[in-house]
C-alpha cells in the first residue's frame, strides 16, 4: 500500500506548497543547476484580463529587460520586477480610468538547457531579498516540453521569503528533442513606474539544494493493494463549515476509481448520496443539498514521532469550479481530535510533497495520509462535467501520461483543437458548462470554430479509457 523509505544525505527535500518531485530521485544521481548570471537568459510574457476571472489574452517572447529581469553579473544575482514597459496612461488597452494597470502580467526569466533532458535534475539557489509588494507573487519552476514547445510538465515553488529554495524535476524518461527550461515567474498587475520603489523586488542568487536530515520517512500511496486504502466521508451543511455526520465509505460510494493497470486512483465528486434525488436531505431539485467531503487514505500509526513525507503526481485535475481536490497529512489524538492538518492542492502535471514532523504533537495517536475532495453532493446525470482529479504515486513518463490522459492543445483555441495521446481516439463529446454536448466526433482534430467562446468539456476515450479535460474557446 505505501511505499516508506529513510531519506538519505544529499537527498533534496520539498519545498512549497506545489512541492517537488522526489519519487524516483537517488543518492548521488541528480545533476544540479543553480542561479548563473553568465547565463543566457530570456524572456516571456502571458498575459491575462485584469477582471475577477482573469481569462487568458495572448503570450509573447520578452527581452529579458522589458519582462522587466535586471542580470547583475558582477555579483551574480537576478532582480524579478513586477512589469512596467506597457504601463500607458490613456491607453484604455493597458490602463484602467482610475490609473490602475488594466491586464494581469506573468513574466516569465528563463534559461533553455536541453543537455539536461534525460537527467534527474534540480534547480536550486537563494533568495536574497524579498520586498515584493502584497498582489504580487513570485515562483521558481523548472519544465520540460516538446520538440515543438507544448508543454509537458512544469514544477514550480513559491518564492515569498528569503532563503534557499529547491524546485526537482525527472527529466530522465522523456525523448531526444524534448527541452528543458527552468527559471522565475513573477506575476501581478502591470504596475505604474512611479510606483517602482513601492512595489519591491526580489533578488536571487546561487544556492545549494536544500539537504534534509536522516530518519525522514516517505510515503506514497499505491492502489494495487487495495485493503489498506480507507474510504471516509463527512458532510456539512451547505454553508460548508456546519459539521453533520461522518461515516465510513466504499470506495466505490465515495466515489474513487482505483486503476491498478496505471497505478492510479481517479477521485471524483461524491454521486451515491444524492440518490434518485428523491429525499429533501441530500436533494434539492436537480442539485445536491449538502457539501461533502470524500477523503481516501492510509492510516499508518507507524509513523508516530517520526517526521513523515508524502508525495506523489496529480496527471490531471478537471474537477469543476466549486469542488477542491487536495492531498494531505493528518495527525489526529486518541480520539480522533484533529491535531494537524497540512495540505497540498492537486494542479495538473505538477507534483506534490507535503512534510509534517508527528513528533512535534506529543499527543498524536493516529497519522493519516491520502486524496479528499470536497464539494456539493453531485447529481449523477452531471458527472460528464463535474470532472475528476487523476493521481499518480509518483511524476510518469510521457508515454504513461498518455495512456492516462489526454492533453488538448492549443489552450485557448480559436478555431482547432487537437487532442495528444497514445493509442486511438475512438469517440470525442464535447459537453459546455451546462453539461449539454454540443459536438462529437470520432477524431483528434476537432474544428471548434462555431462553438461560443467560453469553457467547455471534452470527454474522450481512449483505448476503451475514458479522460476528461477542459478548454477555452476564444
Amino acid at each position: 500500500m505505501k511505499l516508506k523509505l529513510p531519506f538519505k544525505d544529499n537527498l533534496v527535500k520539498a519545498t512549497g506548497l506545489l512541492g517537488i518531485s522526489l519519487l524516483g530521485f537517488t543518492a548521488g544521481a541528480q545533476t544540479n543547476v543553480t542561479v548563473d548570471a553568465n547565463d543566457t537568459w530570456v524572456g516571456a510574457m502571458i498575459v491575462y484580463d485584469n477582471t475577477p476571472e482573469q481569462p487568458y489574452l495572448w503570450y509573447s517572447d520578452w527581452g529579458i529587460a522589458d519582462v522587466k529581469t535586471e542580470v547583475d553579473v558582477t555579483n551574480n544575482s537576478l532582480r524579478l520586477y513586477p512589469n512596467y514597459n506597457v504601463y500607458a496612461p490613456g491607453d484604455a488597452y493597458w490602463v484602467n480610468g482610475d490609473g490602475s494597470g488594466a491586464k494581469i502580467m506573468l513574466g516569465i526569466s528563463l534559461v533553455i538547457d536541453d543537455a539536461l533532458v534525460g537527467q534527474n535534475f534540480t534547480f536550486s539557489g537563494t533568495v536574497s531579498s524579498h520586498t515584493l509588494a502584497a498582489g504580487y507573487e513570485a515562483k521558481a519552476f523548472a519544465k520540460v516540453l516538446t520538440a515543438d514547445w507544448a508543454q509537458l510538465v512544469e514544477i514550480t515553488t513559491d518564492l515569498d521569503e528569503t532563503g534557499n529554495f529547491t524546485v526537482g524535476l525527472d527529466a530522465s524518461q522523456y525523448p531526444d528533442g524534448a527541452h528543458v527550461q527552468y527559471g522565475f515567474m513573477v506575476r501581478g498587475v502591470n504596475a505604474n513606474p512611479a510606483n517602482m520603489a513601492a512595489n519591491g523586488f526580489i533578488e536571487v542568487t546561487s544556492g545549494e539544494p536544500i539537504i534534509v536530515e536522516p530518519g525522514e520517512n516517505i510515503v506514497t500511496l499505491d492502489p494495487t493493494t487495495t485493503e489498506e486504502i480507507i474510504a471516509y466521508a463527512n458532510w456539512f451543511e451547505l454553508d460548508g463549515t456546519t459539521y453533520l455526520a461522518g461515516s465510513v465509505w466504499g470506495l466505490a460510494d465515495l466515489r474513487t476509481d482505483v486503476d491498478t493497470n496505471n497505478n492510479t486512483f481517479i477521485l471524483y465528486p461524491n454521486f451515491s448520496a444524492y440518490g434518485n434525488g428523491a429525499d429533501p436531505y441530500w436533494a434539492n431539485g436537480e442539485i445536491g443539498n449538502k457539501i461533502f467531503e470524500g477523503n481516501t487514505y492510509v492510516e499508518d500509526n507507524d509513523l508516530l514521532g517520526q517526521s513523515v513525507t508524502f508525495n506523489g503526481y496529480c496527471i490531471s485535475n478537471t474537477l469543476a469550479d466549486g469542488y477542491d481536490g487536495i492531498a494531505f497529512i493528518k495527525v489526529l489524538s486518541n480520539d480522533y481530535q484533529l491535531l494537524n492538518y497540512t495540505t497540498a492542492d492537486l494542479v495538473t502535471d505538477q507534483s506534490f510533497s507535503i512534510t509534517v514532523d508527528v513528533a512535534d504533537f506529543p499527543a498524536a495517536a493516529h497519522v493519516q495520509y491520502g486524496y479528499s475532495v470536497t464539494g456539493l453532493n453531485a447529481n449523477p446525470n452531471q458527472m460528464a462535467t463535474l470532472g475528476n482529479a487523476v493521481v499518480a504515486g509518483e511524476a510518469m513518463s510521457t508515454t504513461q501520461f498518455a495512456k492516462q490522459a489526454a492533453v488538448v492543445y492549443p489552450n485557448p483555441a480559436t478555431d482547432v483543437l487537437n487532442i495528444a495521446a497514445e493509442g486511438t481516439v475512438e469517440n470525442v463529446t464535447v459537453y459546455n458548462m451546462m453539461g449539454q454536448a454540443v459536438m462529437q466526433a470520432k477524431t483528434a482534430v476537432l474544428n471548434v470554430s462555431a462553438l461560443n467562446s467560453g469553457m467547455y468539456v471534452v470527454r474522450a476515450t481512449i483505448n476503451g479509457t475514458e479522460s476528461t479535460v477542459r478548454f477555452v474557446k476564444k
